[in-house]
Parts: C-alpha cells; structure tokens; sequence
C-alpha cells in the first residue's frame, strides 16, 4: 500500500489533530511510531505513523488496540519522551501537493516542529526541528542527505503536482479505519505467506537431514550385505587351517561345499594361521552386525521421513481463520527449532542435526563434561583401542540421534584420539547412565555396559564442518 498526498490530506482531516496533548511516544519498530494523544472531546486516542517500509502510512488506531513496542528502548524513542512528551499539537498542515505532514508542538514555552515524510525512497523520515528548522533528533539519520542533529532542514515546497490523483474507493466509518483496516490484513497476509514459507524450509530442510542420513545407512547396506561371503570365507580357512603357513600372503583352497571350485584367500602375513582365520570371522561378525544395525537405522530414518513429511504436510493444509493460521503456523516453527547452543564451558562444542555435541580433549575434561555436563540420557562415545577424549551428545526429547549425528560425534572422538592418523577406528558408545567409574581409576577413567559398536574411516570433510580452524 502506498498513500498519495491526497489520501494523506484526507486522514489528516478526519484525525483533527490539533489541539491534541501529546501523553507518551511508542516506537513500535524500526520504521513506525504510534503517539499516544488526548484531548477534551475524545480522551486518549492513538495516531499510528510508519515511513520508510512498503506500508508507509499514518492513521487513527481503532479504540483498544494493542500498540506494539520494541524489545528494546530506541534511541530516537528516548529523545521522545524526553522533549516531545507533554507537547501540544497547536497546528497539523501538509504541504502542498506533498506527502509530507508537519506538526507544530508548543511545550511551555519551547515551540518545535515534527516533519513526517512518507515517500517511497531515501527520503522517507521523521525529522524534530526547532522553530527554525535546525534539526533537533530524526526516526533515521541519514548522514548523506545532511539530516543530522544541528544541521538545518531545507524545505520545498511544491508549487503543482506532476499528476492528477484521486481518494481510492473506500468504505466504513471512516477513511482512516479503512486504511488501518486494509493495512492490518495486507500484514496478516504479508506474514502468513512469510510463516508458510518458513515452515516449508523448515520441512524441506528436516526432510533433507534425514535423507542424507538415509543414504548413508543405504551405503552401509549396500558395503556389508556380503557378511555371509566372510562367513563361508571364514569356515573354509578354519577347515583347511593345516594347508596354511606362516608368512603367506595369500592361499589357494578348494571348496568342496561349491563343487570344487578354486577359492584364493588373502591373508595377513603376520598373522598365524588361526589368527588369519579369526581375522575372518571378526570381519564376519563386525560386517553383520553393522548391516543389521544399518537395517534397523533404515527402517527407522524411513519412518521417521514418512512421519516428518506427513505431520508437516497436515500442517500445512489445517485450516482456520487467518491469524489462527498465523498462531499455528508459528507454534509448529516454535517446535521445530534447533536445538540452542550449549552453554560455555569445558571442552569443545559443536551442532549437528540440531544435537549439541560435546567434546572432551583430555582427562580433565573428560573428568569435568562427565561430572558437571552430562547427564543420564546423553549418549557417550570413545574410541576402543586408542586413548583419547569422551564424546557425549545431547539428549533431545522425543529425538532419536540420527546416524549421521553419531558419525560426526564419533569423527570428534577420533579427532581427539591417538588414532587420529589411522585409516579405521574402532568405537563404542552407550548412554551415561550406562557408565561406572572404575574403581582407584585415573581422573575421569570409567566403565561401559551396554555399549554398541561402531567402525568408521575418519572423514576430514566432517571435522571441517564442525569444529573451526584451530581445533582441526
């Protein structure tokens, strides 16, 4: 909406604003303030008056209406209450062929000037003069038009206007309900469309968490659905153990189970015999385990996709008056906000998938995330076979960590490891409440019981994310 100077002439003739005592100076937001006005006839009423936005206008507010405020105390709002409050509105004129409106104020004996200016560019303003136009506080100070405090005001007045324009079509009471009328729906339909589009990012970007998250588990099925292949693999060097010696790289087999085909297994050559062939079965068990656990964490992600994406969805589409639609669509954003930061403290932070994660980077903190920062829900992590920091991720109710999540924590965990340089660490994790403390231990050294077991290749690209430069 955008008045034309005779839309403003017409408001400022309804307002009758002369006369009036100005009781207190509201500044509602960046670019609006409302006067809160009194006068014998009507008692206090309110004058809305916004500059600068796509919805410049000024305007009587409606009996009863909420005046918005600012968290914070604006300067300009300060100046205000301090000079302008207590003023009386003793003239309120255009000028001409303008959208520009003055007030003179008189407050005992100091007389000033308000210049409201509701133009589309730059030059939009709300300027407080003295009697003489030297600028005393601006709504925006704009340092390259010379509007600043001290400077003189120049003002031109037009003599004719460029085009002919007219009052639009209105109805009502009164021309300045309609347009605050008008103004409150075209802002209700403003920021509906903004909320539900902030809902849809909030969806997609949900939805594309856990797809990523899905894909992973896919790739881990897909690398581990040969178990069974090990297994055979496994059962046929233990058969055949005797034919194997020390030092071999690799060895020749016949399987007789699959019609006497030539089978050549790679072995490790410092490894005995039976150890070659427990290697087998370990690879074995830790590739079926991790491809179950990759199963389940499949289905799981799918139904968590398939509940995510249907919940927004009937969201979206509930239906209900307009500013009802307004409440839900910002209490669904509300509910799905990240999670906030973790407080300072010890250790290393991190955000992933809307989970904090935090690190420990040596004993005592270790010592002090475990005594001080955890809790029983929290999830720890540590590497198996190499010394190094705990791990902990952030209980989220109602939230089950996604495997993404895990394999960035456990990535941290690697990070701040003496296996930081291998190719693949083994790591187990478990919640909290889980732990023991082992008994005369070193500071922090604890227990776990039901723990689970995770492999992973460290991945840089991860640790880049996550944590800045100086701790990589």
């Amino acid at each position: 909406m955008s008045l034309n100077y005779k839309e403003i002439e017409l408001i400022i003739d309804e307002a009758h604003l002369e006369g009036a005592k100005i009781q207190a100076v509201v500044q509602s937001s960046f670019h609006s303030v409302t006067w809160e006005l009194y006068d014998r006839e009507r008692g206090r009423f309110a004058f809305y008056t916004e500059i600068g936005t796509l919805q410049s206008r000024l305007h009587l507010l409606s009996p009863n209406t909420k005046i918005a405020k600012t968290k914070k105390l604006q300067r300009f709002e300060q100046y205000a209450r301090k000079n302008l409050e207590g003023s009386v509105i003793v003239a309120c004129h255009q000028l001409p062929f303008d959208r520009a409106v003055v007030w003179d104020l008189v407050n005992h004996d100091r007389k000033l000037k308000v210049y409201f200016r509701f133009y589309s560019g730059p030059g939009a303003n709300i300027i407080v003069t003295d009697e003489n136009n030297v600028i005393q506080d601006l709504l925006l100070r704009r340092p390259g038009r010379d509007e600043m405090s001290s400077e003189t005001l120049v003002v031109e007045e037009r003599s004719q206007s460029d085009r002919v324009f007219t009052v639009r079509d209105w109805d009502g009471d009164s021309f300045n309900a309609f347009i605050e009328k008008t103004c409150a729906q075209e802002q209700a339909d403003d920021t509906y469309q903004q909320l539900y589009k902030q809902v849809q990012a909030r969806m997609e970007h949900e939805l594309g968490r856990i797809s990523s998250s899905l894909r992973s588990a896919e790739k881990s099925i897909e690398a581990n659905k040969g178990f069974e292949e090990l297994r055979l693999v496994a059962d046929l060097l233990s058969a055949n153990s005797y034919q194997i010696k020390r030092g071999q790289d690799r060895v020749t087999l016949t399987d007789w189970a699959n019609g006497g085909a030539s089978v050549t297994v790679t072995l490790d050559k410092s490894l005995t015999p039976g150890a070659n062939v427990q290697a087998y079965y370990d690879r074995y068990q830790k590739a079926k385990g991790t491809y179950e656990n990759a199963i389940e964490e499949r289905d799981r992600l799918q139904a968590d996709y398939d509940s995510t994406r249907s919940r927004f969805l009937k969201a979206l589409e509930d239906c209900g008056d307009e500013l009802a639609n307004i409440r839900h669509l910002k209490a669904i954003l509300d509910k799905t906000a990240p999670a906030p930061q973790v407080q300072e403290g010890p250790g290393v932070r991190a955000v992933s998938g809307g989970f904090q994660i935090l690190a420990g980077r040596n004993a005592k903190e270790n010592d002090d995330l475990l005594r001080h920062y955890a809790k029983g829900n929290d999830m720890w992590l540590h590497t198996r076979d190499f010394p190094g920091g705990y791990v902990f991720i952030k209980f989220r109710r109602d939230k089950t960590i996604p495997l993404e999540v895990l394999l960035d924590a456990a990535n941290i965990a690697v990070l701040y490891s003496k296996g930081r340089n291998a190719s693949s660490v083994d790591l187990y994790y478990t919640q909290v409440k889980y732990l023991r403390r082992a008994k005369d231990g070193k500071t922090g050294l604890v227990l776990p019981t039901q723990e689970k077991n995770l492999t992973i290749k460290p991945d840089p690209t991860r640790i880049a994310r996550l944590l800045p430069k100086e701790e990589q």
